[in-house]
């Protein structure tokens, strides 16, 4: 793959991030009637069918299918992962938390439910689903062998793994570390790498084409959604709740899909059709949605929501939804930024040294600290 095709696939997806984190923000916008009440809204609706799902294959999307050779391989793909994904979740849920033994306990068993419970932030469940998802996405790579020039064989393992994780049977409290979603995401993450190369090839087509594709989705999502009806209820990933599976899941298909080839058509629009349109802000928003992910929703519905409420008393619902997730991605944005630059391990950065287990040594002149 040429090194251009590279580059316009990774800021396609950046930028799809982009589009699927300000549907993560705007769905937090929503209340917990809203969501799980009886008559959840159909702004609710739509985001939840689309954004976990298509941020899990968006993963899926940037993963380079290669097997692990031996144990130091698998010891160090292991403790990239509890670094870069389990270190955040701890850290924020007992940051955002009341400490006690008792809310230690529920985060450590990590399901949404259990978050709950202890009042810090519930969408931390994401993590916890993530970590085990990508155990299982490596351990699928090692059993299918390096099939670089057959990626769609990857589709049987995620349809797999999607039938598995709905079969689970419900339990009141979830399962630990979302054990059952995260197969359902290791099906989207399968399905990202499955696609991948197809997805490079039709960002490079004609625009009418593009345009063309993403008339085509928006169209058949709107049709399967009206003819859908009362089936068509929140998609709840966190909770393990996808209402009618085959449906749920051409939804997230036809919409992850959409949100994709709109991407591709923004880029296209910014090198060949308008002059001076800039795509760099969305990309560089991409490549920060775990800090606006970890950040933004105790201001947006602590701080941010009540004040353009406030300011705003009785004027459209959706201005001050609006209104309240741009400035609580910006501002989360901002914190990340300050966080990366100081305490970089809290938004799950760290060095390659220390993912490697590797400690630097001190020079010998260091005056110690004194006390």
């Amino acid at each position: 793959m040429s090194a251009k095709r590279i580059r316009q696939r990774i800021e396609i997806i950046d930028m799809a991030k982009c589009i699927a984190i300000f549907m993560v923000v705007l769905g937090h916008t929503a209340t917990n009637e809203e969501i799980v009440g009886a008559n959840p809204s159909m702004l609710v609706k739509i985001l939840y069918s689309i954004h976990m799902p298509l941020f899990f294959c968006l993963s899926g999307l940037s993963i380079s299918p290669k097997p692990l050779k031996g144990w130091k391989m698998w010891r160090l793909f292991l403790r990239k992962t509890v670094l870069t994904i389990t270190i955040p979740y701890l850290l924020w849920a007992l940051i955002f938390s009341n400490f006690s033994f008792e809310n230690l306990g529920w985060i450590l068993y990590g399901s949404w439910i259990a978050l709950g419970k202890t009042g810090t932030v519930t969408s931390l469940w994401y993590l916890s689903s993530l970590f085990f998802a990508r155990v299982l996405v490596q351990c699928v790579i090692a059993l299918m062998g390096r099939i670089d020039n057959r990626r769609p064989a990857y589709l049987v393992p995620a349809a797999v793994c999607l039938v598995i994780g709905v079969l689970f049977p419900r339990l009141e409290i979830g399962y630990p570390w979302c054990f059952d979603i995260a197969f359902v995401a290791c099906g989207c993450i399968l399905l990202g790498i499955a696609v991948r190369n197809g997805l490079v090839e039709l960002s490079v087509q004609k625009g009418w084409v593009l345009i063309a594709m993403l008339a085509v989705s928006t169209f058949l999502y709107v049709l399967t959604v009206l003819l859908a009806g009362d089936q068509f209820t929140v998609l709840l990933m966190a909770n393990g709740e996808y209402g009618n599976p085959f449906l749920s899941l051409i939804l997230a298909l036809l919409g992850g899909f959409a949100i994709l080839a709109l991407s591709m058509i923004l880029k296209r629009m910014a090198n060949e059709w308008i002059h001076g349109m800039s795509i760099q802000p969305m990309i560089y928003l991409g490549q920060h949605t775990m800090g606006i992910f970890l950040l933004h929703k105790p201001m947006l519905q602590s701080v941010f929501m009540p004040a353009f409420g406030k300011l705003f008393g009785g004027g459209p619902d959706m201005v001050i939804r609006l209104l309240s997730v741009i400035a609580s991605i910006l501002v989360s944005l901002w914190l990340s930024q300050l966080i990366s630059y100081y305490i970089p391990e809290l938004v799950g950065i760290f060095s390659k040294d220390r993912i490697a287990g590797k400690e630097k040594k001190r020079s010998e002149g260091m005056k110690t600290a004194s006390i």
